[in-house]
């Protein structure tokens, strides 16, 4: 990834105001000063595109064979979805349902094959790990890991491998007791759903 990707990714939030500064409740319960809206950027359908241009320019260079895009549910169904348009490839989501990650039953196809996963945002991890077990159960064999943003430059692996990203930065997030936002009293807010419970 280059500092002009990077550069080019960060104006892009910062178009749409989708970097917000604040005091925010992440989807992995941590709390952090900065969260990255990308609602914001999937209400602007020219700049998402022009985001995942770069995305696809990513997985592209890294070469893996693979036959669907897979995100998780729901900010990154856009993303997946646009980026497996571009790619050629067939599209699936996974999302919680009584809270374990799971697909729905039309995506019938996936058994034995092979996917890539997309995801918008990485903080802890976690998300993409769900969505790993879930491709485990039906034999999918994961050829890349793909993020718009990860808000922790690189130091988060899934499996032992790094994670692609258009954008890493060390973004801190803490735990609730010991944020420094919650002991000064500001605040706070809970962006997003992603039915995590």
């Amino acid at each position: 990834m280059t500092q002009n990707t990077q550069e080019k990714v960060l104006a892009l939030f910062k178009e749409c105001d989708a970097l917000l500064q604040g005091h925010f409740k992440l989807t992995s319960g941590k709390h952090s000063e900065w969260y990255f809206e990308k609602i914001r950027l999937i209400r602007k359908p020219d700049v998402l595109d022009r985001i995942v241009d770069l995305l696809v320019g990513k997985i592209e260079a890294a070469g893996a064979d693979f036959d669907t895009v897979v995100s998780p549910a729901y900010g990154a169904i856009a993303i997946g979805f646009l980026a497996a348009l571009k790619l050629g490839k067939t599209f699936a989501f996974s999302q919680r349902v009584d809270g374990k990650m799971s697909f729905r039953s039309g995506f019938s196809g996936l058994d034995g094959s092979r996917a890539i996963i997309v995801e918008d945002i990485l903080t802890t991890g976690g998300s993409i790990q769900e969505v790993l077990e879930c491709l485990k159960e039906k034999q999918v064999a994961v050829a890349g890991i793909h993020v718009l943003v990860d808000r922790t430059a690189g130091s988060v692996l899934i499996e032992g491998k790094p994670v692609g990203s258009l954008l890493a930065l060390k973004v801190e997030a803490f735990e609730p007791e010991v944020c420094p936002f919650c002991k000064a009293g500001l605040p706070l807010t809970k962006p997003g759903a992603s039915d995590k419970k």
